[in-house]
């Protein structure tokens, strides 16, 4: 089996780097929640693994519109606005992306654990 990092602290560290380049975003994007904790599928009851599917959906939800929001940013950014400043915020949509990939991949892990209690 591969060497992944699981549950929160793959959810922490993905989100750290996106919190590391938001203050770069400007001001029109709304501010990123704090990313869930996933449960644990060996441990976790059914209702756990629900709270636990919902909150990673308002999160992954979250992220997709401050996703979209980084990318209208620079599609309405005034002909002056610095390079640089773009690809910051190409790269804080495209972080947003991959937290929400590798959120949703700790939850399946997660999930087959606890599909594998069953």
């Amino acid at each position: 089996m591969r060497n992944v990092l699981r549950g929160p602290a793959l959810a922490a560290a993905s989100f750290f780097i996106v919190l590391l380049v938001a203050p770069l975003a400007g001001a029109e994007c709304a501010k990123l929640p704090k990313a869930p904790q996933m449960p644990q599928g060996a441990t976790a009851s059914e209702d756990d693994m629900k709270e636990g599917h919902d909150a990673l959906q308002k999160f992954v939800n979250a992220l997709q519109v401050y996703e979209s929001c980084m990318l209208q940013q620079i599609k309405e950014a005034p002909p002056d606005t610095k390079p640089e400043m773009k690809q910051q915020w190409q790269a804080n949509a495209d972080a947003a992306n991959d937290v929400a990939h590798q959120i949703a991949d700790v939850y399946s892990i997660q999930l087959r654990a606890f599909k594998s209690r069953q």
